[in-house]
């Protein structure tokens, strides 16, 4: 009589044969599949609007010991500028890059420079955008902006995000890339962190668009989407995702500012004849100043423009996504409070 492990055996042989002579492959399900990244980031690392972005802003700034690393689209605020040019008085390393293309940043890389501060144009081609809005410090925290280091920028309805994982280091890693495509010179960012892992994500330019596609593609729920605009030169990928994650019964909402001109926009009216919530955000108040994304309210993505192909193939865009419940719970509820006092 044949033992029963050497008939198992025999039977597997069998079935690996057929497969094999056939031609087909045999696909097996994980027994144990990968559990999702869930990312520790808690709720008080949100801080939204002008009072609550602004004063951490300069209490991270002043709490350096070692650097500050700066990246920003436009930046003319001149509180942060002076406690800048204070802080590399002290000692501390202050190195920064801006937008070559914004007016607003003529006037503050010559007041920098004339004290001897590290600030540099980021070398964009013409007609490319540096988007990148971020402060590093002692490359252990660093805050995620939507909005601009600019006076009307900070009075935008907007978003930052206070990192203070390994994702800081990440940033950090980041901007010492991008500051020694500017000038040659690599800064002294080490290659491993002690910081514990916060599962944090961070993109740059077309990663940004892979980052928006995977989550749109995954969620399960909800897709709640605050932005400025959606528009013909929205990317078509993008757009088709979200129409795809509609026809699967996702909650799919989108509140936008209402565009300056009356004509009928053939994107807007694509997405809400596939049954795509839309509101505008009541901008004679308060503009729309974020790129935000909530995924089944336990995932969240800030990017730093708008989702046009031209920004993902030609602008220097940035990205974070964060799959923390807590923290997009969060904005979940804030999400719910624009969309009540938006209109159609």
């Amino acid at each position: 009589m044949l033992k029963p492990r050497f008939v198992f055996s025999i039977l597997f042989l069998q079935l690996f044969s057929l497969l094999f002579l056939s031609g087909c492959s045999l696909k097996l399900p994980k027994l144990f599949p990968k559990p999702a990244s869930i990312s520790d980031l808690p709720a008080e690392a949100l801080f939204i609007d002008k009072d609550a972005i602004y004063n951490q802003t300069l209490a991270l700034i002043q709490s350096a010991q070692t650097s500050i690393y700066v990246e920003q689209a436009e930046f003319d605020d001149p509180n942060l500028i002076q406690l800048l040019l204070t802080k590399s008085r002290s000692g501390v390393d202050v190195r920064i890059l801006l937008d070559q293309w914004q007016k607003a940043n003529r006037a503050t890389l010559d007041q920098l420079k004339s004290q001897n501060v590290s600030i540099q144009y980021y070398p964009a081609q013409k007609g490319q955008i540096n988007h990148t809005k971020y402060l590093i410090v002692d490359q252990k925290v660093a805050m995620i902006y939507g909005p601009p280091w600019t006076i009307d920028g900070m009075l935008t309805h907007s978003l930052a995000v206070k990192l203070s994982g390994r994702s800081a280091w990440k940033a950090a890693t980041i901007f010492s890339k991008d500051w020694e495509f500017t000038t040659t010179f690599p800064l002294n960012v080490p290659k491993t962190s002690p910081l514990p892992d916060d599962k944090i994500v961070l993109a740059t330019n077309a990663n940004v668009k892979q980052q928006l596609t995977e989550q749109i593609s995954a969620s399960t729920k909800s897709i709640w989407i605050e932005i400025s605009e959606i528009s013909e030169t929205t990317d078509d990928d993008l757009i088709q995702a979200l129409i795809d994650a509609a026809e699967k019964g996702r909650d799919v909402r989108l509140i936008l500012e209402r565009p300056a001109t009356t004509k009928p926009s053939v994107t807007i009216d694509k997405l809400t004849a596939n049954k795509i919530l839309i509101r505008y955000f009541p901008s004679e108040t308060q503009q729309l100043g974020m790129h935000l994304a909530i995924f089944d309210n336990s995932t969240f993505l800030l990017n730093s423009s708008d989702w046009t192909h031209y920004s993902f193939v030609a602008n220097h865009e940035f990205s974070i996504t964060v799959p923390s419940p807590l923290a997009s719970a969060k904005l979940g509820n804030m999400f719910i409070q624009d969309w009540g006092k938006s209109t159609k």
